[in-house]
């Protein structure tokens, strides 16, 4: 099977090839972006013909002060473009929480971060796109990411990406 995973620097850092070995998989994390840049580079990744798409982007628009909607909206394209140019079965991943004690800034927001996952859950019942929310496993009661899967309070550790794994094999996506 042929599985792409697509997002940013959390999808970048994760080791996808050693987790499913079995698998043909190809990252197209790049650390930094945003999700308008992400749907311009849908394109690249549809033409490899992939079985599966693992999509995780929008925590970088947020740092950016874009407003949910407007990453929303970008969701919204992307699901469309797959739709139409691929029989590949598109997975929407949940944005993971942030720990504001390690992370300080005042740019990304807990509730911005849970809205925005409400609104894709919403969407991919909507579209019939599967949706996988990682965020209930990475947080802690305050809504903070779990200081054990993380190095520097937004990116993950090799806990967190072990995690990640397990709640796509439980959630029986891969």
């Amino acid at each position: 099977m042929k599985i792409a995973f697509l997002g940013d620097s959390l999808t970048y850092a994760g080791r996808w090839e050693d987790f499913y070995p079995d698998h043909e998989i190809s990252n197209h994390g790049i650390p930094g972006e945003k999700s308008n840049e992400i749907l311009m580079r849908l394109p690249e990744v549809l033409d490899e013909n992939p079985d599966q798409i693992f999509l995780m982007m929008g925590i970088n628009d947020l740092g950016d002060g874009i407003e949910p909607r407007a990453i929303i909206n970008n969701f919204s394209k992307l699901i469309a473009q797959v739709k139409n140019e691929t029989t590949g079965k598109l997975v929407m991943q949940s944005l993971l929480p942030v720990n504001f004690e390690m992370y300080a800034s005042n740019v990304f927001d807990s509730l911005k971060i849970r809205d925005i996952n409400s609104l894709l859950k919403t969407m991919s019942i909507q579209e019939n796109v599967t949706f996988v929310d990682l965020y209930p496993s990475f947080s802690t009661y305050s809504y903070d990411l779990i200081k054990a899967y993380t190095y520097d309070g937004l990116h993950l550790n090799d806990a967190g990406y072990r995690l990640w794994r397990n709640c796509l094999q439980s959630n029986k996506m891969i």
